[in-house]
């Protein structure tokens, strides 16, 4: 039992997220973590030239 404990919390947490992505709430956090994440990116990339 113990040995698939974290087996077993992986898959819950998979579920849930499928599920909260299915959401609108969902989506809209989807959509503001991309755009944070291409900012980031950007930044990174200014910050090879300087």
């Amino acid at each position: 039992m113990a040995k698939n404990a974290a087996a077993t919390k992986r898959n819950n947490r998979k579920i849930h997220a499928r599920k909260f992505l299915a959401t609108p709430e969902g989506k809209a956090w989807l959509e503001q973590k991309k755009t944070e994440e291409s900012e980031l990116k950007m930044v990174a990339e200014v910050r090879k030239f300087i």
